[in-house]
């Protein structure tokens, strides 16, 4: 295979925004990207990013070791600081001003909902008719994956076993619900 100059000179234009994409998305709840759609997004990414350079005067036509870990800086800052937009919900918060809004992610549930349940008392039913009572330490809403800390299995009538301990949920067992439980 023979890879020309040019193809070279793509990919290292195209770098920042491969870079800027997986940084995004290793700290975001995205939905994956199609092949064509990830290239331009990248393509995006970069302009955006080489154009943030020029304006902040970071020479990237030079060779050398400088523009290059300048650029890879940039390019890292500006990454964490999507995600956070991302994360935070800023976008909608800024164009939406009422008590409800719509969400500018995929799933709410990572954003709005995972702080109201981790480290917090709950009772959770698998398909199977398990209950078990426990703080939740982990959870994957895509999975369904959960780590249960303190867990006790609910027994007819209702009592708890008296045993706590650690109690893992893998992917391919079903969650039915998660309720909180609250303390008075």
């Amino acid at each position: 295979m023979d890879v020309s100059k040019e193809t070279i000179e793509v990919l290292i234009l195209l770098l920042p925004g491969f870079l800027f994409l997986k940084v995004v998305n290793l700290r975001c709840s995205l939905t994956k990207y199609e092949a064509h759609h990830y290239i331009v997004d990248a393509l995006i990414a970069s302009l955006v990013i080489y154009s943030m350079a020029k304006i902040l005067n970071i020479q990237v036509t030079s060779t050398g070791w400088k523009p290059i870990l300048s650029i890879f800086t940039l390019t890292i800052i500006s990454a964490l600081t999507w995600s956070e937009v991302i994360n935070r919900d800023w976008i909608s918060k800024i164009l939406h001003s009422s008590d409800y809004r719509l969400s500018t992610h995929s799933s709410i549930f990572p954003v709005k909902a995972i702080d109201k349940f981790i480290g917090k008392w709950h009772l959770v039913k698998f398909s199977n008719g398990t209950e078990i009572v426990g703080v939740l330490r982990e959870f994957n809403h895509k999975t369904h994956e959960a780590l249960i800390e303190d867990a006790r299995m609910v027994m007819k009538g209702g009592k708890l076993t008296p045993d706590k301990a650690w109690y893992y949920s893998p992917s391919g067992e079903q969650i039915i619900y998660i309720r909180t439980i609250e303390e008075d």
